[in-house]
């Protein structure tokens, strides 16, 4: 039977990586992808591809509900910088409850949750940022609803090199300048690739669902491959481009939950002493993608700089 997933932020970086590895496997998945606009090019791009793209304001009851009808599975994620809930944090909970309502009324069997914990738990109550704390409290809703879902904690992803900027080639200097705000040299990030890791994760869970759902319901995976240093990091990019890499720590972002949530990592790190990668990511046959995947395949080519090794 193919299966019909609803994947939020379709044309986003997880939803859009997401929708499109489930479109390369037509014979298992159909791909309802859903944006604020459908006329965008990325979200007709996904429909060239085969997705139904559908229009869905998650703020609005009624839009995610129709959104998600008829559906098996869902991609679940909310976008803090959206500004919807940039200019009203609390909206990203709501957001976040309204699919698990949505997906309960449409009686959809697998919920993939986007989230990460709470940064007021983290630091108990001193870094508090609020990019940490709609996410979780909805982890709380689906377990009291009965929703039954997998949480995914995600990670720094590597690609905001590119889409950030924080990696820019200085041709006068011939060397790659790693520009990073607030986070030390020597701090350990848990990093993830999402187009590669997040999306094969889901599939995963999607396609061992009904072999393993006693075993995978309600339970964490952390989806980060590694922990890196921004040194580590330069390192990998010297290595693969041959370019010498410095790194510059920049004083702020100019977001302030973004600041907070840097410091944050500076101090405590991401997820404690969980070891990584995750066991249990590990057991669903992911094969997990690291720095040196990501500066050969996209990097290096954002850059226009060659790969040597």
């Amino acid at each position: 039977m193919v299966k019909r997933i609803a994947v939020c932020g379709a044309t986003g970086n997880q939803g859009g990586s997401v929708a499109k590895l489930l479109l390369q496997h037509p014979d298992q998945y159909e791909v309802r992808a859903l944006t604020r606009d459908p006329a965008s090019a990325t979200a007709q791009d996904l429909a060239k591809l085969g997705a139904e793209v559908v229009r869905a304001d998650l703020t609005v009851p009624s839009d995610v509900k129709a959104a998600l009808k008829d559906c098996w599975g869902v991609f679940g994620v909310t976008n803090f910088y959206d500004p919807k809930i940039k200019d009203d944090p609390g909206s990203e909970e709501r957001q976040g409850k309204n699919l698990v309502d949505a997906a309960l009324a449409a009686g959809a069997e697998c919920f993939v949750w986007s989230t990460l914990p709470s940064s007021r738990k983290i630091s108990g109550g001193r870094l508090v940022s609020r990019i940490y704390e709609g996410k979780y409290q909805v982890d709380d809703y689906i377990r009291e609803t009965g929703l039954p879902a997998v949480f995914l904690y995600t990670g720094n992803f590597y690609e905001n090199m590119v889409y950030r900027s924080h990696m820019v080639y200085h041709p006068d200097k011939d060397l790659v300048e790693f520009r990073q705000p607030i986070v030390k040299e020597t701090t350990q990030l848990a990093m993830l690739y999402v187009e590669k890791d997040l999306s094969g994760i889901t599939k995963a869970i999607f396609d061992k669902w009904g072999s393993r759902k006693d075993e995978l319901n309600h339970q964490y995976l952390y989806c980060t491959n590694a922990r890196l240093t921004p040194l580590d990091i330069t390192a990998s990019v010297k290595k693969i481009t041959g370019k010498e890499c410095v790194y510059t720590a920049l004083p702020t972002t100019n977001v302030p939950d973004r600041d907070i949530m840097f410091q944050l990592y500076n101090e405590l790190g991401m997820y404690g002493t969980k070891e990584i990668p995750d066991e249990n990511v590990l057991k669903l046959g992911v094969q997990l993608h690291g720095i040196d995947d990501f500066v050969r395949s996209k990097l290096a080519p954002h850059l226009g700089l060659p790969v040597i090794a």
